[in-house]
């Protein structure tokens, strides 16, 4: 399969009515592997039901970190994945089946941002990971343009979210998910600036990328705040302590 069609075979798989099915079936069972095993809890929730289409972002510590807040968002959600997972007929099908569209290195990413502004201008939501790949810690450090970018080409607000707990339960590598309790915060809608034509200068694209990192770490403080008082309150329990509020 060439590149030059692959967008067009993932955006062809999406739209069957199987992979539809496998989509709600596969992002039900997340749900439950995250409510039950890990016992997720997020906070801000509810901003992942405004209408339209908007922008969803991520720190990224582990590859659960998509699935699990793509599976608490009510409407589908498409996501921008490293082109390595289409490898292949079954690699592509599984890859278009879950949400994911192939992003380009070098010169062929510009397919991929005018393929990801036209999801959003249909109105779908559009998971991005601003930091590119997997990161450790709970530092946001510096991150790629495109999130900025592709907000200020549509108007659509982005959302930044704060992760704790993934990294420890899947690390790189790992053979099995760890028991361990995720936390996640979604932070307050990200407005672009409004300019005339949706093109943002250099200057306006760096302040408005450094405003989102600064979102994208106060969510990241919250998560891990909340990941510490949780911790805290198991630790009471097993003294034989009594704690009202979720553990």
């Amino acid at each position: 399969m060439s590149e030059q069609h692959l967008e067009e075979r993932v955006l062809a798989i999406w739209q069957t009515r199987r992979a539809r099915w496998l989509y709600r079936v596969l992002r039900a069972l997340v749900r439950l592997v995250g409510r039950f095993y890990l016992r997720t809890r997020m906070i801000g929730a509810e901003r992942l039901g405004i209408e339209g289409a908007f922008i969803i972002a991520p720190v990224h510590r582990s590859n659960l970190d998509g699935p699990l807040v793509n599976s608490r968002c009510p409407r589908k959600v498409r996501s921008l994945a490293k082109i390595e997972m289409f490898k292949g007929r079954v690699g592509t099908w599984i890859s278009a089946m879950i949400g994911s569209f192939p992003v380009h290195r070098g010169a062929g990413d510009r397919r991929t941002l005018q393929a990801a502004i036209g999801l959003l201008q249909r109105g779908e939501p559009l998971l991005v990971f601003p930091e590119g790949t997997r990161h450790s810690g709970g530092h946001v450090g510096e991150i790629f343009g495109g999130a900025a970018f592709l907000a200020a080409r549509t108007g659509v607000p982005i959302l930044p979210v704060g992760i704790a707990g993934t990294e420890e339960a899947m690390p790189p590598k790992a053979k099995f998910l760890r028991r361990v309790p995720v936390s996640i915060v979604i932070g307050e809608p990200l407005l672009p600036p409004d300019t005339d034509n949706g093109r943002l200068s250099s200057n306006q694209r760096h302040e408005f990328t450094n405003r989102l990192r600064e979102a994208m770490q106060a969510a990241m403080d919250e998560a891990v705040e909340l990941a510490s008082v949780r911790r805290a309150r198991r630790r009471w329990r097993r003294r034989g302590g009594t704690v009202v509020g979720p553990g």
